[in-house]
């Protein structure tokens, strides 16, 4: 009995990870005029709590959104698949930034009072309007995304990182970047930064930026896969803690 329960639990897993997979895109869209993208995803145990979503609004915006749940495995994946949820039948305010992210941070904060437990969430959310260039973008508590100049090599962070969601209620900061054409935006989780090594050591943001500067040549699909496979090798064989998500955007 103990050995068939045990079969029927590997079972349950493996359709929850193959679910979870299939919210995620399987890839970014080619088709956003000026707009070129990539991600990678893994979950440290069989699901987990990272996400990320492209979501076409019509033909010149569109919106990036990377998050976190805090925590691991099988709450940390429901939740994750709520959000995605939740972000995705939200149509009418996937236009306004600020309205849209008030709205979720609500429905964490109802969610944990109904269960008697703290619903907590990073999440970072851009519209991208094509033809300018423009993002409107608010940070919701996430790992501030590197910008790169990829013509003078200048590497910063972008903006603050706000308030985590899920803890209070409170009025989200909508800011406003101007993507440039040479200009790379990374998001990633901070699964990346805080990935251990067999002396405890972190690899930190500092790190992550040397790479991100490395592989300024390269397409997002070769940054991404770079970056976790530099993350590997930093590792060294030390086992994996958290789920590591990037994505990769340039301004043609």
């Amino acid at each position: 009995m103990a050995e068939d329960a045990t079969t029927e639990e590997e079972f349950d897993l493996a359709l929850a990870a193959e679910l979870q997979a299939a919210l995620l895109p399987r890839e970014c869209p080619h088709d956003c005029a000026n707009t070129l993208a990539a991600a990678r995803n893994r979950m440290c145990r069989s699901v987990g709590g990272d996400f990320y979503d492209f979501i076409r609004l019509n033909q010149d915006q569109h919106v990036l959104i990377i998050g976190d749940v805090v925590g691991h495995g099988v709450r940390a994946s429901l939740l994750m698949a709520q959000i995605m949820g939740y972000l995705r039948s939200q149509a009418p305010e996937l236009h306004r930034p600020v309205k849209l992210i008030s709205s979720l941070n609500e429905m964490l904060l109802s969610l944990g009072d109904k269960l008697g437990s703290v619903m907590l969430c990073s999440v970072f959310y851009a519209l991208i309007d094509s033809p300018s260039g423009t993002c409107f973008y608010v940070n919701g508590g996430h790992p501030k995304p590197i910008l790169q100049n990829k013509l003078t090599g200048e590497l910063a962070f972008m903006g603050p990182s706000g308030v985590l969601l899920g803890v209070e209620d409170f009025a989200p900061e909508e800011l406003c970047h101007q993507l440039v054409p040479g200009e790379r935006m990374v998001m990633y989780t901070d699964g990346l930064t805080e990935a251990p090594n067999k002396k405890g050591q972190r690899l930190g943001r500092d790190r992550l930026r040397e790479i991100v500067s490395q592989f300024a040549e390269s397409s997002p699909d070769e940054l991404a896969d770079a970056v976790f496979q530099a993350v590997d090798d930093f590792r060294d064989g030390a086992e994996m803690v958290d789920d590591e998500t990037v994505v990769v955007v340039d301004r043609l």
